[in-house]
C-alpha cells in the first residue's frame, strides 16, 4: 500500500538529485562532501529513533509514552544546542539543559491544555523547534559579545531581543499552518484563533524564560 502512494517518477528526481551533489562534491570538495555525510548519516539516525518513539506512542497511546516523546524532544534540542560549541559542550551543558527544559515544560504544558492529545506530538515539536533556534542564537550572540568591549555592561534587552526576533520569524510561518489545519480538523474560526494566540503566547514566555536562565547561568560561569 505505502509503495503506491510514492510517486516512481518523484523518488527518481530525489535520488538523481542526491546522487548529482555527491558527484558535485568529490569535483569540488571532498572533505565538505565527507562533513556532509557524516551530518547526514546523524540526521538519519535521528529520524530513526524519533520514528521509533512515534510510532510507540500512536500504538500505545500511554502517558509513558507521551512522557518519553516530550524527554526525546527536549534531549535532541539541548544536543542541537551545544553542537556548535562541541569544544566547551561541558561549560555550557548546565545552562542550556535548565533553560531548555524550564521552556519546555511552559510549552509542552500549554500545548496539552489547549490541544486535544492526538495533536501534542506535532504542535509541541514544532514550537521545540522554535525554540531551540532561537537559543542557539542567543547562545551564539552572547559568544560574540565575549570579544566585545561592553560585554559586561550588557543589558537583559541587548541579549534577549535578537532571541525573541529569531523566534517570532518561524512562529510566522508556522502558526498559520496550524490555524489552517484546526479549520480542516472541524474547528471553528474563532476557538482556531484562540488557540492560536495563545500557543503563540506561551511560545515567547518560554523563549524568554529561557533565554534569561541561560545567561544568567553563563554569566555566573
Amino acid at each position: 500500500m505505502i509503495v503506491k502512494e510514492i510517486s516512481l517518477w518523484g523518488a527518481v528526481l530525489v535520488a538523481s538529485l542526491v546522487v548529482a551533489a555527491i558527484i558535485a562534491f568529490v569535483f569540488i570538495d571532498r572533505k565538505m562532501l565527507k562533513r556532509m555525510l557524516v551530518i547526514f548519516g546523524a540526521t538519519v539516525a535521528q529520524m530513526a529513533v524519533v520514528v521509533a518513539v512515534v510510532w510507540l506512542v500512536y500504538q500505545t497511546n500511554a502517558w509513558w509514552a507521551y512522557l518519553l516523546w516530550y524527554l526525546l524532544v527536549v534531549i535532541l534540542s539541548i544536543g542541537w544546542c551545544l553542537y556548535p560549541f562541541q569544544s566547551m559542550w561541558k561549560k555550557m551543558l548546565v545552562p542550556v539543559a535548565v533553560s531548555m527544559l524550564a521552556g519546555s515544560m511552559v510549552v509542552a504544558g500549554s500545548a496539552m491544555l489547549c490541544l486535544p492529545t492526538s495533536v501534542f506530538l506535532t504542535v509541541y515539536s514544532v514550537l521545540m523547534a522554535c525554540l531551540t533556534a532561537s537559543m542557539l542564537q542567543t547562545i551564539l550572540n552572547y559568544q560574540r559579545s565575549m570579544h566585545g568591549e561592553h560585554t559586561p555592561n550588557m543589558s537583559w534587552r541587548e541579549s534577549i531581543l535578537p532571541q525573541v526576533r529569531s523566534m517570532a520569524q518561524p512562529l510566522v510561518m508556522v502558526m498559520p499552518m496550524l490555524y489552517a489545519g484546526m479549520l480542516l480538523g472541524g474547528l471553528s474560526a474563532l476557538t482556531s484563533l484562540v488557540v492560536v494566540l495563545l500557543l503563540i503566547g506561551a511560545a515567547f514566555v518560554a523563549n524568554v524564560l529561557a533565554g534569561m536562565i541561560a545567561l544568567l547561568m553563563l554569566r555566573k560561569k
